[in-house]
């Protein structure tokens, strides 16, 4: 047994317990008390550090792990889908699932028959792959479905609109409007837009949309953090608060979202910690890089702790920038967002104000361009933690750009349950870049091997999906059906132990060292309980694995099992 002594507020017995950690493999018991792990062991040495109001939790077969952290997704997003489906999508259409463009045209038009004309129709979660294409969408049938109302609908990976001509009047977008910077409009023969809108080429739209109710941005935050403390999980990174239908944009009113955010933990502590990434170039980072300190910690709860940008789009609505052409479309090859001078200062003065920073990139070039200006940084600040950069949705790159990645010791943050094959083991990211260059997608084995700091995460700005997803993801590289049978390039697949570890450790900001992802004397006592070992439970049981409570700092934010004398 390990003890510092201290008594147990609590003792987990009579299941098993995953501490991810050799020197305890299979302990009877686990104590902890003031916050954290107290003692593991022999159930009978444990009862040295009970006291009389030590609370003896009965696992009942269930499995204690380490808690999940998540360290990438929209907080106030998850919670407006959990609200939209409450309120019967009054807040706005949920298309996710929509089979046709006329299914989705014939959905708007009911929304307009409700809506007085002129009022937005606001709709997200369309993909034109559950439709049998890769073929984006035009404006004409939601135009002639309807004509007297503005539309805008998000595309599922929040970096792509498709609108009605009504909405392309209103934001000026016209064959001879010019390009937005770090935007595209997509256009057909003489410069007609298509009704299609990448990136920042959305934001003069979104700005016209009016923004969701106090009310719904509150119930939101708090129906989300409900939601992920049910799923296990203990922390988070809030990604950047998204727009309306969730779309990227610089236009937020962080500000606003902050303070309703803060009055909402203020009055009711929330049952996660949130760690908050701020969206550049805004006014809102120019606030705080000059005042870093008044946002550092906001509550026990909450802090701002990282600069987010975004270097480049998406695979699917090939935003993503790549270094060559896509494959099922040789006249794009995606959107840079930003320059390496803008990520370069934005960068800079980051760290100088010493908050971290984050940056979106998918696509390979994107991915080399993001490594020029945090190796250039690095070499002038030679004792910044290189931690303290990180690439959200790392994932496709050069061979040179893995290796440098890894040997850089950035933190890359990935996002397993992208892997998404459909029936015949085909994914997006093989359609839009091609059998050959997959080998190179998400190659999580590889830069584990290479020694490479990964971070998993989820992105999740919908309803969260089964709890162990992205564990069951990045050790089988397969769908929720479990196709393909050999995984989807399954040489990169990692081992279930490996593969626990992503989804449980956290990477502090400012550059610390990793806690959790384990279980040992001395570490936060944030725990989950689940309904089986994720270790040992059938392949095709994972992602029916129920959590039975989450514990963080010693306190039961969700659930709880029986208490045994």
């Amino acid at each position: 047994m390990n003890s510092n002594y201290t008594v147990a507020s609590h003792i987990f017995h009579s299941g098993e317990i995953v501490t991810l950690d050799s020197t305890t493999i299979s302990p009877e018991a686990l104590a902890i008390g003031d916050g954290r792990i107290l003692a593991i062991g022999d159930l009978l040495d444990l009862e040295k550090v009970c006291g009389s109001e030590t609370r003896r939790v009965d696992l009942e077969g269930g499995t204690l792990i380490p808690s999940l952290r998540d360290h990438h997704l929209h907080l106030v997003n998850v919670g407006m889908s959990l609200r939209n489906a409450e309120l019967k999508e009054r807040l706005f259409l949920d298309l996710r699932g929509a089979s046709s463009e006329q299914e989705i045209a014939s959905r708007v038009s009911e929304r307009a028959a409700q809506t007085v004309a002129g009022e937005w129709i606001v709709g997200k979660g369309w993909n034109q792959h559950d439709w049998g294409t890769s073929v984006l969408p035009t404006h004409h049938m939601l135009t002639e479905a309807t004509p007297e109302n503005p539309v805008f609908l998000g595309r599922v990976d929040a970096h792509c609109a498709w609108v009605n001509r009504l909405a392309l009047d209103i934001a000026g977008i016209t064959p001879s409007s010019p390009e937005i910077y770090g935007g595209a409009v997509l256009r057909a023969s003489g410069g007609e837009p298509t009704g299609i809108v990448l990136e920042r080429a959305a934001e003069p739209l979104l700005e016209r949309i009016p923004p969701f109710a106090d009310e719904d941005i509150s119930m939101a935050f708090r129906l989300a953090a409900e939601k992920l403390a049910e799923n296990g999980v203990t922390e988070v990174y809030d990604a950047g608060f998204l727009l309306a239908a969730a779309i990227v944009s610089m236009g937020c009113d962080f500000g606003r979202y902050l303070d309703l955010l803060r009055a909402l933990d203020e009055v009711d502590p929330l049952p996660i910690r949130v760690n908050l990434m701020v969206p550049a170039p805004s006014p809102f980072v120019d606030e705080l890089t000059s005042n870093p300190s008044s946002y550092e910690v906001i509550s026990p709860r909450l802090r701002v702790t990282h600069v987010k940008l975004y270097a480049d789009g998406a695979f699917g609505s090939r935003g993503a920038a790549l270094s060559h052409p896509f494959d099922d479309d040789p006249s794009a090859r995606g959107v840079l967002r930003m320059s390496l001078d803008e990520i370069l200062f934005q960068t800079r003065r980051a760290i100088e104000a010493g908050l971290d920073i984050a940056t979106h990139a998918i696509g390979d070039e994107a991915v080399g361009q993001v490594l020029d200006a945090y190796e250039n940084v690095l070499d002038d600040m030679p004792d910044i933690a290189p931690r303290r950069f990180r690439i959200e949705h790392f994932g496709y790159a050069s061979e040179g750009d893995i290796e440098r990645a890894a040997r850089l010791g950035i933190l890359l943050v990935t996002q397993p349950n992208f892997i998404f094959p459909d029936d015949a083991g085909v994914t997006m990211e093989q359609q839009r870049l091609g059998a050959e260059s997959c080998r190179r997608v998400y190659p999580w084995r590889t830069l584990s091997t290479l020694g490479a700091p990964l971070a998993g995460s989820s992105d999740y700005f919908n309803e969260p999906g089964p709890t162990l997803w992205d564990f069951y993801s990045a050790a089988t590289r397969k769908n929720p059906d479990g196709d393909p049978e050999s995984g989807w390039q399954p040489q990169e697949r990692l081992s279930r132990e490996d593969s626990l570890r992503l989804v449980t450790t956290l990477f502090p900001p400012n550059g610390a060292e990793p806690i959790g992802g384990r279980l040992v004397v001395g570490e936060p006592a944030d725990l989950t309980i689940l309904s089986a070992n994720p270790l040992t439970v059938d392949e095709g049981q994972i992602l029916d694995t129920r959590v039975i409570a989450t514990i963080r700092a010693g306190e039961f934010t969700y659930g709880g099992p029986a208490e045994s004398a």
